[in-house]
C-alpha cells in the first residue's frame, strides 16, 4: 500500500477515535450534570407594547433581561397586507429558491431579493470569491433601492420599506444608534438591511424546526438577534379569512446557557440545534419542554436573541411573508449594526 494512503488512513482512523472518545466524555458529562436552565421573571418575559419600539425594552432584550419583544402594529395593517401579497406574487414568478442560512436554519424558508444572503457569497470558492463579493454589494444598494419605490397604474411611487422604518426605530431607540453593518477594510461597503423570508406550506416541520442562528453563551455585552416584521400570513390568501386575527407563528424557548460549564454539561443535546436529524429534533422538543409562543397580525414586529432556540411554526397551505434582519450588540456604547 502506498505510504501516503497509509498514512492517510492512520489520520482518519485517529481522528475518528479522538472524536468518539470525545463524545464518550460529553455523554459521561451530560448524564451525571444535564439539564438544561432555563430563565425565569422578567428575563423569560416577552415584552409586548404598541407601535413603537421602546428604548428601556431594547434594552432589556439587547442584555438578555428579556426573551422576545412583540411591537403590535409597528407597520401599517393595510400596508403590511398588499405588500405581502406583492411579494408573494414576486415570489411565484421569480427563482426565489436561495438558502437563507445565517447558521442552522430550515429547509422551509427561502429569501427574495437582488441579492443572496452574505453567507452564501462567504462560501463561494476562493477563485470566484471577489467576483460573487462585488455583485453581493452592487445588489444590496439595487436591493435597497428598489424596494422603496412602486409602480402604479399613475407612475412610481415612494413609500416607507418596512426594514427602513426598523432601521430608523433602531437608531432612535439604542443610545449609541443603529445602522448598516460594513466591510472593515477597503471600499467598506454596506452590507444588506434585511430580506424578504418565505414560507410556503406544507412545510417540512408541522411544530417548526428548532434552531439557533448563532452558538454561544449568552452574554449581557454582546449578543446576534433577529428581527422579522411579518406581512401575510398563510390563511391570509383564503376566502374571508381576516388579516386582524393573531396567528401563532413562533416559539421560543427562555433556555439560559450563561456559562461554559452550562454549555459543556449540555453538549450532546445542544449540538442538536445544528442538525435537520428527525431524532434530534424530537430529543430537543422533550428536553426543552413546553415552549412561549408568539401570535402576530401583520404589521407586528417580532425582535428575538437568535442564540436561544426558536421555530417557526409550520402549516399546510397558504404562503407566510416577512422581511428579516439580524442585529449585533456589541456593548451599550457600539452602535448595533444590522445585516441579512
Amino acid at each position: 500500500m502506498n505510504q501516503g494512503l497509509k498514512n492517510t488512513g492512520s489520520f482518519l482512523a485517529s481522528s475518528a477515535e479522538k472524536t468518539q472518545a470525545l463524545r464518550t466524555l460529553f455523554q459521561w458529562i451530560e448524564k451525571r450534570y444535564g439539564g438544561l436552565p432555563f430563565d425565569k421573571g422578567p428575563a423569560a418575559e416577552i415584552i409586548t407594547c404598541d407601535k413603537v419600539l421602546q428604548t428601556s425594552d431594547l434594552k432589556r432584550l439587547m442584555q438578555h433581561q428579556a426573551t422576545a419583544i412583540h411591537v403590535k402594529g409597528f407597520y401599517d395593517l393595510q400596508a403590511a397586507v398588499e405588500l405581502g401579497k406583492e411579494l408573494a406574487h414576486e415570489a411565484g414568478v421569480r427563482n426565489w429558491k436561495v438558502s437563507t442560512s445565517r447558521g442552522l436554519e430550515s429547509s422551509d424558508v427561502s429569501t427574495l431579493g437582488e441579492h443572496a444572503p452574505y453567507n452564501v457569497v462567504a462560501a463561494s470558492p476562493k477563485g470566484i470569491r471577489l467576483q460573487a463579493e462585488d455583485e453581493y454589494f452592487d445588489g444590496v444598494q439595487k436591493e435597497l433601492q428598489r424596494r422603496r419605490t412602486v409602480a402604479t397604474e399613475h407612475g412610481v411611487r415612494h413609500r416607507l420599506w418596512p426594514l427602513d422604518l426598523l432601521r430608523l426605530s433602531l437608531d432612535e431607540a439604542w443610545p449609541a444608534g443603529a445602522g448598516l453593518a460594513r466591510e472593515s477594510k477597503g471600499k467598506k461597503r454596506p452590507y444588506s438591511g434585511g430580506l424578504p423570508r418565505i414560507m410556503k406550506g406544507p412545510t417540512r416541520w408541522r411544530k417548526g424546526f428548532i434552531h439557533v442562528d448563532e452558538m454561544g453563551i449568552l452574554n449581557p455585552q454582546k449578543g446576534l438577534f433577529s428581527a422579522n416584521i411579518y406581512l401575510q400570513m398563510p390563511d391570509d390568501s383564503r376566502e374571508n379569512a381576516d388579516a386582524l386575527t393573531p396567528q401563532k407563528i413562533l416559539d421560543i424557548w427562555p433556555v439560559a446557557i450563561r456559562s461554559r460549564w452550562d454549555w459543556y454539561r449540555n453538549a450532546l443535546l445542544l449540538s442538536g440545534l445544528s442538525s435537520q436529524d428527525t431524532e434530534d429534533q424530537m430529543r430537543l422538543r422533550f428536553c426543552l419542554g413546553d415552549p412561549l409562543s408568539i401570535a402576530v397580525a401583520p404589521g407586528d414586529l417580532i425582535l428575538i436573541c437568535a442564540q436561544r432556540p426558536h421555530a417557526a411554526v409550520g402549516f399546510q397551505s397558504g404562503v407566510r411573508v416577512s422581511l428579516q434582519c439580524f442585529v449585533q450588540h456589541n456593548g451599550l456604547d457600539q452602535r448595533l449594526l444590522i445585516d441579512s
